[in-house]
């Protein structure tokens, strides 16, 4: 079968459009966040005058300051993983406001919406795989240092979810005096299931897509 060549810029516009979305259709299904996308929504639903976006924008930075000081040094395309973080922030806000009339009572809507939310953050984050652009800051501080430190990359990646779960469910019962909020069965559903499903849309992709620097910026992109 002939792949059809793509530009991988649009899997990066892709998936910045996906991800956030995906996010709200999981805080619609109110069945349990992932541990990346739980922080801001738990911070925002306890201080309700600041928005989950804006968390986002307060917690990408943070994590591009940490990866600064662990990896020893900055440049300035560091930044242009915040510039995702603020597009991505801005479009879970928009988001939210659309489907704000919305409101899912019957259980097996809810877990419709949590499946279809499932599978966009996986396809998202295989699209991100995709392409040279720099990410937000939560998969982007997982890249830079994992390649910067010469970590094992899934032995990485498994320690740093692990930390963001541990992080979101201390955040929840510190702000929420002993109550988990944005966490539930769903999250333990996403942790199983998620690495699987990115694996199948990865391969997926690979099988029937091509892709191609539209834009002569991957050089300014290198991580070292």
């Amino acid at each position: 079968m002939k792949k059809i060549k793509i530009p991988c810029e649009l899997t990066y516009v892709l998936s910045m459009i996906l991800m956030p979305f995906s996010v709200v259709l999981s805080i619609k299904a109110d069945l349990g966040l992932s541990m990346i996308a739980a922080p801001s929504y738990i911070i925002s639903d306890r201080f309700t005058f600041i928005t989950t976006g804006q968390v986002e924008w307060a917690l990408q930075a943070l994590f591009i300051v940490l990866m600064c000081i662990i990896i020893r040094r900055f440049r300035l395309t560091y930044l242009t993983s915040f510039l995702s973080a603020l597009v991505y922030g801005g479009l879970i806000d928009l988001f939210r406001y659309l489907l704000r009339p919305l409101v899912l009572q019957a259980l097996p809507l809810r877990i419709l919406f949590f499946v279809l939310g499932m599978v966009l953050t996986s396809l998202s984050v295989a699209l991100l795989f995709k392409n040279y652009l720099a990410p937000c800051a939560y998969d982007y501080f997982v890249r830079v240092v994992g390649e910067v430190k010469k970590l094992d990359m899934r032995k990485w990646k498994i320690a740093y979810d692990a930390g963001m779960l541990l992080f979101s469910v201390i955040l929840s019962l510190a702000l929420f005096r002993g109550r988990l909020v944005g966490l539930s069965i769903g999250t333990v559903v996403l942790v199983v299931c998620n690495g699987n499903i990115i694996s199948f849309f990865s391969n997926f992709l690979d099988r029937h897509f091509e892709y191609y620097d539209g834009l002569p910026w991957r050089k300014f992109f290198a991580v070292q």
